[in-house]
């Protein structure tokens, strides 16, 4: 005799097994992709910023002879700082140093605020402000979409499936550091 309802309970049960086991497993993907996202986002922010510092001697070089020798030294000094940070950005594999990207907030938003000062005293309609400031308009943007991918990370990892998903891989360990676009401001939009 046969028992359609074993038969029944025991398809369902294969079905609803391997929906979860898509589930888990898309869940696990979409963890990986937000990774590689982020990791994109990190280094469209390196090479932003990179761009920034290449102009920042032609900038120097045109600075009134009004304009103080301490400011462009300091300019150049956090230039070169910015540089070794950014270089460390570029060879982490893994989730950013909560302090490099702190050392990373300050010396950005100290060359911010000295770029600012200088490119008012050359003017804001010279070519080459006008370029620091697309530049800076695209540091913006790449720091926006890099903290983008970070919280979609950070909300993945505490919403089913996702939780379960980061438990069992190990991705629960991974906290990717926002960082702060207050270091930016001082350039501020025109």
């Amino acid at each position: 005799m046969k028992k359609p309802w074993l038969t029944f309970a025991g398809l369902c049960s294969i079905v609803l097994a391997i929906v979860l086991l898509c589930v888990i497993f898309g869940s696990y993907t979409s963890m990986l992709r937000s990774k590689s996202r982020i990791n994109t986002g990190k280094n469209l922010l390196v090479q932003a910023c990179l761009d920034q510092l290449d102009r920042v001697p032609q900038l120097v070089s045109l600075a009134p002879e009004t304009f103080s020798n301490e400011a462009v030294f300091r300019i150049k000094d956090t230039a070169q700082q910015l540089q070794k940070v950014l270089t460390l950005f570029q060879a982490a594999e893994g989730p950013l140093d909560p302090d490099l990207v702190a050392s990373f907030e300050n010396t950005q938003a100290g060359l911010a605020k000295d770029l600012d000062v200088l490119t008012t005293a050359i003017g804001k309609h010279h070519a080459l402000s006008k370029e620091m400031n697309d530049l800076y308009l695209k540091t913006i943007y790449s720091a926006k979409r890099y903290n983008k991918e970070a919280r979609y990370f950070a909300t993945r990892k505490t919403v089913f499936p996702g939780f379960l998903t980061a438990r069992w891989f190990h991705l629960d360990m991974l906290d990717f550091p926002r960082i702060d676009l207050e270091c930016f401001t001082p350039w501020g939009l025109q």
